[in-house]
């Protein structure tokens, strides 16, 4: 089932949530609201749900506007993040609580009931816990009950509010690669809200990134990442430098540092270069084109990427990531002197008098 939203706008009091949101949602996708606590996500998916009325706007599925449809009527499957299991039922129970409720016309008989949990239960890989009570499981099988109880009644539509936010990080990411997984086998339309930016990223097929009640970009994850539209996504979407410099024909300049602009690139008189830590390379000698100097100022070795920080020869901190065996070969220590260059020539920049 797809999902479209046309110009929703959401205030409580003098605050705005929401400010004119356009959405289309193709069906079959897994779609990920990824955004600062704050930016609107979670009262977007409310109102796609139908727990919350927008101000203005409408939300259609599969063309059809939803505005006099209750939650039930939307099909709608949600996972919140606390789980929301009933404490007094166990697992079976939670899990056939969407398919015992149901009208007596459209209530399912308890052998279909019963066929339908334990698939689901199979499904999460919990078949074995159906007695046990939500109190005798860890947070990551309860947050996959709560998953089983929302896919119980077959939703054309699953939305989960940040499914693994109470989560510790090894479960969070076990659960991330499950989901993957499941949501491959599903293929049920979904939307999920998140404010960490690698579960947008490894979990969803488009990411929709917010802020302040607005969309600042939607597009796959590698486009997002690779091809940020605003300042505020770069920024959003993992760590970077910022070099404030003067563009001199086809040339950015900062320190002493020169990179040749694109053709396609317009016209500026000072602008900022966004580069991540990644895209950064570190030598003992001014070997390269394009370099400033800087002094280490620390040295986290740790994990298979060492991240170095330096002071540049302009007082600015800069963050560099390199791999294991390029900082044994460069024999890096504190209080050095190297020489920073970047890897590729193709920069976002900014007008910075755009960003002011």
């Amino acid at each position: 089932m797809s999902i479209e939203v046309r110009n929703i706008c959401k205030t409580f009091g003098q605050f705005t949530a929401l400010n004119n949101i356009n959405l289309e949602i193709p069906t079959g996708e897994l779609v990920a609201l990824l955004g600062p606590s704050g930016c609107g996500k979670t009262t977007l998916l409310r109102i796609i749900s139908g727990l919350e009325e927008p101000d203005s706007g409408e939300i259609l599925f599969d063309g059809e506007g939803m505005a006099c449809r209750s939650v039930r009527e939307r099909q709608v499957g949600f996972v919140f993040q606390h789980y929301a299991l009933f404490r007094h039922m166990t697992v079976f129970e939670n899990v056939a609580f969407g398919l015992s409720v149901r009208p007596r016309k459209k209530r399912p008989d308890k052998d279909e009931i019963r066929k339908r949990v334990y698939e689901l239960l199979q499904m999460v890989q919990l078949e074995h816990f159906a007695n046990r009570f939500p109190t005798q499981l860890s947070g990551g099988q309860r947050q996959r009950v709560a998953l089983a109880r929302a896919l119980a009644i077959k939703p054309k539509v699953l939305l989960l509010d940040e499914p693994f936010g109470a989560l510790d990080a090894k479960v969070r990411q076990e659960l991330r690669h499950w989901l993957r997984r499941l949501h491959d086998e599903i293929h049920v339309t979904s939307v999920f809200v998140t404010h960490d930016q690698e579960e947008a990223m490894e979990v969803a097929d488009y990411v929709v990134v917010m802020n302040q009640g607005c969309i600042e970009q939607i597009g796959k994850p590698e486009e997002v990442y690779s091809k940020p539209a605003t300042p505020f996504v770069y920024e959003f979407l993992g760590n970077f430098n910022i070099f404030h410099g003067r563009v001199e024909g086809r040339k950015f300049t900062v320190g002493s540092m020169s990179i040749d602009l694109p053709e396609e690139q317009p016209v500026l008189d000072d602008a900022t270069i966004y580069i991540r830590p990644h895209q950064l390379e570190l030598d003992l000698h001014p070997n390269h084109s394009s370099y400033f100097r800087s002094h280490i100022v620390h040295i986290n070795p740790a994990g298979p990427i060492v991240k170095v920080e330096l002071l540049s020869e302009w007082n600015e901190t800069i963050h560099v990531d390199i791999t294991q065996e390029r900082y044994t070969e460069l024999n890096l220590r504190k209080g050095m002197e190297v020489f920073v260059f970047p890897k590729n020539r193709r920069m976002t920049l900014w007008n910075d008098r755009e960003e002011e």
